[in-house]
């Protein structure tokens, strides 16, 4: 096989590809139905129970994300205070 043969499969099963990923994403529910969200939300709530995100309620419920410059001046605090 030749390199000009070579790369034209190759460069048209990238494309393919490509295109085809584009179709199905189109025609999943992802879209339309929020499931997204719903992923995202998840996966949100998984990092925050294994500890790697902090988040606090507001008054409503919403959660919020903790700046971590703020976490560690608290921690620095805390430790301070203790000596």
């Amino acid at each position: 096989m030749d390199p000009f043969t070579h790369t034209l499969i190759a460069a048209g099963s990238l494309f393919g590809a490509y295109f085809a990923g584009r179709i199905l994403y189109k025609r999943s529910l992802c879209r339309e139905n929020g499931d997204l969200d719903q992923m995202i939300a998840g996966i949100l709530d998984k990092l925050e129970k294994d500890g790697f995100l902090a988040v606090e309620k507001d008054k409503d419920g919403d959660k919020e994300l903790i700046p971590i410059s703020e976490i560690v001046a608290k921690a620095l605090r805390e430790a301070y205070q203790k000596k």
